[in-house]
């Protein structure tokens, strides 16, 4: 009976340890964001290019520019933002390393709204959730 009990505690501290230690290891992986004193957000992160997707769900050949996160992909609003996606394109490509992935540090706002309205007189069927904006590429 002893050794039942034994080998219970044994299994129960293992996978505390274990639970922790991965808690760990997802936490530490992702670079923490920086708040600077215009309450916008200093992040890097990789830029990826998926096609645009109508809201029926057909895919077009179309590609928009997301930041990705490790919890989600987020949709890069131009319009609002300070940077054009030629500006940051061009970025990307003078800077490019020999990464698969590319990352670069971003001063950013994220939102929630309308992706595809960037007029207030607008009325369009926008896509809508959650976004950043763009205020500067940091070197």
């Amino acid at each position: 009976m002893s050794l039942k009990i034994y080998l219970f505690h044994l299994i129960f501290v293992v996978s505390i340890f274990s639970c922790n230690y991965q808690k760990t290891m997802t936490t530490s992986n992702k670079a923490p964001n920086l708040k600077s004193e215009n309450n916008t957000e200093i992040i890097s992160a990789p830029i990826v290019y998926k096609s645009f997707v109508k809201k029926n769900g057909e895919e077009t050949t179309e590609k928009e520019m997301y930041l990705q996160r490790s919890i989600q992909d987020y949709f890069i609003k131009f319009c609002e933002s300070n940077v054009t996606q030629r500006q940051l394109e061009t970025y990307l490509r003078d800077h490019r390393k020999n990464d698969l992935v590319q990352t670069v540090s971003l001063e950013v706002t994220f939102k929630k709204g309308e992706w595809d309205a960037c007029d207030e007189d607008q009325s369009v069927q926008s896509r809508v959730g959650e976004y950043i904006i763009i205020h500067k590429i940091i070197e």
